[in-house]
This record gives structure tokens, sequence and C-alpha cells, in this order.
């Protein structure tokens, strides 16, 4: 018992010499520690953080797709031709704010769909000033998640809304556009005068990627 005693009382010593030693280190070296007095005289001011996006002043935003996709529910992709059988669709976005412009009309399979995928082969910005900039675009691919039906004897429209990041372009030259779509559901054909120059028996399974 008197073992532990002098351990406490060594503890109790060697604290109360650590603490001295502290105090004139800090007396010593002009330290000044916080008060109640010191807090209450101090005055205060107000910091605005704020951040801001350059803007692009863009004449023309050229776009070339060299493949449209369809994803099936069940029976996967199909791949559409364009209109007029072209081997691409080239197009300046600006161009198309207050305008549509087709891209394809084909007879697919009935069913329900879930994604629209636009394969972009080249992109390029043109400036105010007559510059010109490739542009990138991640994966060379857009995604459209999306859900419209096809039945029989009807129509189904989708119109695609892009609207270029311009952040990305004055960044780093990346096309990342903001993509939405409008679906009118299906409405029944009119009797048809001639065939249809373009259909799709059957999906094309063209990737297994999803």
């Amino acid at each position: 018992m008197a073992v532990n005693t002098k351990k406490i009382s060594l503890y109790v010593f060697a604290g109360i010499a650590v603490a001295i030693i502290l105090i004139a280190a800090v007396y010593t070296s002009g330290i000044q520690l916080p008060s109640n007095t010191d807090s209450q005289s101090i005055t205060l001011g107000t910091l605005t953080v704020s951040i801001k996006d350059a803007p692009v002043q863009l004449s023309k935003l050229e776009v070339t797709i060299d493949s449209i996709e369809v994803l099936n529910e069940n029976n996967g992709w199909t791949k559409l031709p364009f209109i007029e059988g072209t081997q691409d669709v080239r197009f300046d976005l600006l161009a198309l704010q207050d305008i549509s412009q087709d891209l394809s009309t084909t007879q697919l399979p009935v069913g329900d769909y879930v994604k629209i995928r636009l394969h972009i082969k080249d992109a390029t910005a043109t400036f105010q000033d007559g510059s010109t900039a490739d542009l990138n675009v991640p994966s060379d691919k857009l995604d459209l998640i999306i859900h419209f039906q096809i039945e029989e004897d009807s129509t189904t429209k989708v119109l695609i809304d892009m609207t270029a990041d311009t952040v990305a372009i004055s960044n780093s030259n990346n096309l990342k556009p903001i993509i939405k779509a409008t679906v009118t559901p299906p409405t029944p054909d009119p009797t048809p005068t001639e065939p249809p120059n373009q259909s799709i028996s059957a999906p094309t399974v063209s990737s297994t990627e999803t």
C-alpha cells in the first residue's frame, strides 16, 4: 500500500513540474493566451466567396453522328438507318435551337424500349473570332435513358433536345451535352399508300453493353 502511495505522489509531483515548465516557456516566449476579455474586443468582417463561369461565345457547334441505336427491354440493341440511307449525319447544334431535324424513320418490332445511343464521330466548335477547336466526347457516345413503346400500326415520335455544356468546352474542349427527350405516345398510322422504304423486321443486337 505504501508503494502505491509513493507512486501516486511521484506522478502528482511530475505533473506539477511539467505544468510549471510549460507556463514558464509560454511566459518567456511572449505568446499571448486567449482570454474572455480579448475575445470580446475582436471585431469581425464578412467574407464572400463566389465562382463564375466565363461565357463561351460560339458561332457554330457542328456534330457528326454516325450511328443511332435503341435498346429493346427484351431483345437487345437495334441499329437504326439514317434517313436517305446516309452513313452519317452532320448538323450545327446551334442552328437547331428553334427547329428539329429528322435522323431516322424506321419500323421496329413492337415492344418497350429503354435507351437511345448516339455515337459521335466528331465535333467541332467555331468561336466568334473565327478560331476552331476539335471537341472530345468521352467514350465517343451519348446514352439517353428513356422509355417509349412501339405499337402495331402506330407511330411513336422521340424528340431529342441536346444542349451543349459550355463550361466543359471552355475548360477542356470536352463536349458533355445535357440531353433530354420528349416522347409522343403511339398514334395510329394512316392507311399507307406505298410501302415504307426503311424497315427492320427483327432486332439486330450490335452490342452486349447496356
